[in-house]
Formats: C-alpha cells, sequence, structure tokens
C-alpha cells in the first residue's frame, strides 16, 4: 500500500475538530431508537438481536427461522420470550425474543417466528440484514488491508461495515476506502449506528468532523473521520452511580438508558459512477483499508472545523479548506504497496 494511501487517511482523520465533544455528554445522550419489529436492524453472525412482538408469551420458546434472501439459505434457532424489560425507544415494557444471529452469509434476511406449531409473526427482509464481524480497530497508529472483504448490502443498496471500539478510549482519527470496489458517496449518504440500535451519528448532522476524498476508477472515495475521546465517559460509568448499569445492561441505575459505543455499524449508500447503486446481498470481494492515528484535535489539514467532502462544506468538494489533500499525489498509487 502506498504513501499515498496512509496520508489521505491520515488527513480525513486529523480534520474532524473538537466540535463533537460538546454534544456528547455521557455518551447516552441520544435520540433514542425509534420502535421498531427488529433491533438492531442490521447485525452479524453470533451478534443478539431483539424481535418485538405484543403477541409474545412470557417463558415460552419459540423457534426462529433465519432465511437470507440472496443466497437462499435456512437456519433454524430457538429463543425464549420475555416480558419484564423496558424497551429503549420508550421506556415502556414490551414483550420481547432475544436470539443470536446465526452463522449467515451477508445480505437481507427474512425472519420468522414459531410458537406452539403456529406461526406468530414475520420480519420483512427489508428490516434486517446481516453484514461481516465487526472489525478491532485501535487508537494508535496502524494500517488494516483485508483483501477479500465483503459486507452486506441491504435491500436498499445500503452497505454496512461493523467496526469493534472497545479498545479506543482517545481521541483518535480513522480513514478507510475500498479498493477494487470505485464507489462514491456524499456527507448525506453516511451514518453510524451501535449494536443497540441507536443512530450515533450522520456525517451531514451538527457537530460531526470528517472528511471525504474521492477516489478513482480503481478505489471507491477515502472516508475520514475524527472520534473525540471517551475516557471521560467510561470514568462516569465506572465511578458515578447513576450512570452505572443496571441488571438490564441496557439502562442506567437513575433510570437513563445507556448507549454502548463499542460497536458501530457505517451504514453507506454508494453509487458507481454517480448512479447505480450496489446490488443487494454483498458488496463484490475487495480490499478494505483502515488507518487510526491519535489525533487530539481533529483531522490534520482540514482545519478542525465541523467536516465537509475533505473539509470544505459542499458534498462535491475535493479539497480541504488549506488545499492541503488536493496536492497528494493521485489514488492509483495506493496499489503500489
Amino acid at each position: 500500500m502506498s504513501r499515498w494511501v496512509t496520508l489521505v487517511l491520515l488527513g480525513v482523520l486529523g480534520a474532524l475538530g473538537t466540535s463533537h465533544v460538546a454534544d456528547a455528554g455521557c455518551g447516552c445522550a441520544k435520540p433514542p431508537p425509534p420502535r421498531a419489529v427488529v433491533r438492531p436492524f442490521v447485525a452479524w453472525p453470533t451478534e443478539t438481536i431483539t424481535l418485538f412482538n405484543d403477541n409474545l408469551v412470557n417463558g415460552v420458546t419459540y423457534n426462529v427461522r433465519f432465511r437470507s434472501s440472496m443466497a437462499h439459505a435456512v437456519v433454524w434457532t430457538k429463543g425464549i420470550a420475555d416480558t419484564t424489560h423496558r424497551d429503549l425507544a420508550d421506556g415502556q415494557v414490551r414483550p420481547r425474543l432475544t436470539v443470536a444471529v446465526p452463522a449467515l452469509p451477508p445480505g437481507p434476511c427474512r425472519i420468522t417466528i414459531w410458537g406452539q406449531n403456529l406461526k406468530a409473526f414475520s420480519v420483512d427482509d427489508d428490516q434486517f440484514t446481516v453484514t461481516a464481524p465487526p472489525i478491532a480497530l485501535h487508537q494508535f497508529g496502524e494500517t488494516i488491508a483485508l483483501d477479500g472483504y465483503q459486507a452486506g448490502v441491504g435491500r436498499d443498496g445500503t452497505a454496512y461495515l461493523a467496526f469493534d471500539l472497545s479498545q479506543v478510549t482517545d481521541a483518535t482519527t480513522f480513514y478507510g476506502t475500498a479498493i477494487g470496489l470505485p464507489v462514491t458517496y456524499s456527507a448525506g449518504n453516511v451514518a453510524m449506528y451501535n449494536d443497540q440500535g441507536f443512530l450515533m451519528q450522520t456525517l451531514d448532522s451538527p457537530g460531526a468532523v470528517w472528511s471525504i476524498t474521492h477516489g478513482d476508477s480503481t478505489m471507491s472515495d477515502v472516508l475520514g473521520y475524527w472520534r473525540h475521546e471517551f475516557a471521560t465517559y467510561k470514568q462516569q460509568h465506572q465511578q458515578l452511580h447513576d450512570f452505572a448499569v443496571d441488571q438490564d445492561p441496557n439502562w442506567h441505575m437513575d433510570g437513563t438508558y445507556h448507549v454502548n459505543h463499542d460497536k458501530i455499524v457505517v451504514a453507506i449508500n454508494a453509487t458507481t459512477n454517480g448512479v447505480s447503486h450496489l446490488a443487494r446481498g454483498m458488496t463484490p470481494p475487495f480490499k478494505l483499508v483502515v488507518m487510526s492515528a491519535a489525533s487530539s484535535t481533529g483531522i490534520p489539514g482540514l482545519g478542525g472545523s465541523s467536516g465537509s467532502s475533505s473539509g470544505g462544506g459542499g458534498a462535491d468538494d475535493t479539497s480541504g479548506d488549506d488545499g492541503s489533500l488536493s496536492e497528494l499525489p493521485g489514488p492509483t498509487t495506493i496499489l503500489s504497496k
């Protein structure tokens, strides 16, 4: 991988400034997720999901069928209904069924729940997508290059890439690109969710610090994102009684909901040549490159502003506030190493 890729990824990371810290609060100051029949709506094998339906009977074991829409694979599992826990959407106690996602290929998946030989309810495949397991990231300088990576793609063409940030506490800048998958996107096409179904961040929302640098015919756009420090968040949950997690890990002792920050799914609705969306199912195999760098003040070269495509504010701008990224070599040099 070339020096250009490293520089671009670092540049994206550094541009993410400190403006996002102010709206973080304890890290749990997020709007609640909407009511849904399944949450989260995207997950990976072994990840736990929760199914909601008023007809579930407490203590009854239900058979759960996962049917992959693209691979036509079917896997059965079981779960026991529970009617004692509150829903994150509104704090109301609601019947639910919690199960682990079985081994399935990435892509849209239909879920059907049966009890006592009767069909209870179904979740259509436009409401749930399986994706690849999370990639562990770190807060030190590092380059991760995964050959043959394939992410899950929902029915609407949105690709989902999962990351494990449990080892990231300090402020860190990340950039990522797909070599062999030359797609493009703007800030309005990128959102981040956690493993509880919370919308964590959209790039075009106030306070987000990011950068998008255009790729070329062999490489996708390069996305950079600055993540503020989480030492304060972790200290509050370890030392303050109100933020201590209750017996239900979704809730604090003071009755407010807890928001996880360790597992994040980046949702990108990208296009090829600005026209065609990715086909539902899974992406073609590509080389995923993710770089990290310690960065207390944001993405280098982008002025620490509240993000834009390469820091300028417009979705199609390709140069930073000071033009520094536009001076870098072309993206094809990434393939030289």
